[in-house]
């Protein structure tokens, strides 16, 4: 072989070593490419990832608030209703109790227009034995129908219909009784009663008759 010949051929190989050289570093360059590219996505897979895990913390989070106010509403609800619970058992036992009391009273009190019929009866029939006969037989009628007219009296008294005693020289009271007739006198108290006309009752503790009376009047 010529020396021109074992040159051209060294300068081949050369050439071919260099073509597998720069193929080598382009398949180096190659693999650190994909290699720069798997590690930036796992990177990225990296920072998703946190980011997931942050917004599942947060979510939990915002769980646990709404949760939490959630229970508050319950709590005060809850709260709210016993309260008007409460408040309506005693408005409803207030109520009830003042309808009772009223019942009571009505109760109480129902027989107050037959007992004012009653009360004239009774009224008549002792203004009839206010009169003074002179015959003794006659007295003694009388004698009998006082015992009735006690009667009558202890029937009311047991229905709750009590007299209200008022006699001659007592001092005129306008709650519990009426004036018909004024006497007008210089030598009699002033404002003193001076007759009883009728007698005045009470349904035990309303007034439901006066006493009918003629009062003094000092003469002007």
């Amino acid at each position: 072989m010529s020396k021109h010949e074992r040159k051209k051929q060294s300068n081949e190989i050369n050439e071919e070593t260099k073509i597998d050289n720069q193929k080598s570093n382009e398949v180096k360059t190659s693999k650190t490419k994909e290699q720069l590219e798997i590690e930036e996505l796992l990177n990225k897979n990296q920072q998703l990832s946190e980011t997931i895990i942050s917004k599942d913390i947060h979510i939990t989070k915002l769980q646990d608030e709404i949760n939490k106010i959630n229970q508050d509403y319950v709590n005060k609800i809850t709260e709210k209703a016993n309260e008007a619970n409460i408040t309506l058992k005693a408005k409803i036992e207030e109520l009830t109790n003042k309808t009772n009391q009223e019942l009571a009273i009505h109760k109480k009190y129902a027989l107050e227009n037959q007992a004012i019929e009653l009360i004239n009866i009774v009224n008549q029939f002792a203004m009839a034995l206010d009169y003074k006969p002179s015959d003794p037989n006659i007295a003694k009628y009388q004698s009998g129908f006082q015992m009735f007219l006690t009667m009558f009296k202890n029937l009311l008294t047991n229905l709750g219909i009590n007299e209200i005693l008022v006699k001659v020289g007592d001092e005129f009271n306008p709650e519990i009784m009426e004036c018909i007739e004024f006497i007008h006198s210089n030598d009699l108290d002033n404002n003193k009663v001076v007759k009883v006309i009728t007698g005045g009752y009470k349904l035990y503790d309303r007034l439901i008759k006066p006493v009918v009376v003629n009062v003094v009047r000092k003469k002007s």
